[in-house]
């Protein structure tokens, strides 16, 4: 059986990615997000590779995200979060648990998303 090819088309869900960094003023403790890139991905249910990819991070394995590489316009990194902007995920941010290149198109990244989402 022939793998689908992930298009343009496929990539229709927007998602922000966010750090986060101290707020100014007196208490220094405070963190506010800030948003680092922004892009459109293809979501979809976890494979069991992916759920035994994050049960290994002590995370369970929610939902996995195929994003176009951004090369070098953004860094991803497993200390950032994922804010997709979809109204049945409204206002959740997920844990990055993994990011591997997808070795069947070489211009995309598979990432695994942890957590419940309630951010």
């Amino acid at each position: 059986m022939a793998r689908k090819e992930t298009t343009n088309g496929d990539l229709r869900t927007p998602v922000v990615f966010l750090g986060a960094k101290v707020a100014t003023g007196l208490d220094g403790r405070d963190e506010v997000s800030e948003k680092l890139f922004e892009t459109f991905a293809e979501v979809y249910n976890p494979s069991l590779k992916d759920m035994e990819v994050a049960s290994g991070h002590g995370v369970r394995a929610s939902l996995t995200l195929k994003i176009r590489d951004p090369l070098t316009a953004y860094q991803l990194d497993n200390r950032h979060f994922v804010q997709i902007m979809d109204r049945r995920f409204s206002n959740h941010l997920w844990e990055i648990v993994s990011i591997r290149p997808d070795f069947h198109q070489r211009d995309f990244l598979v990432l695994v998303l942890g957590g419940d989402g309630s951010g």
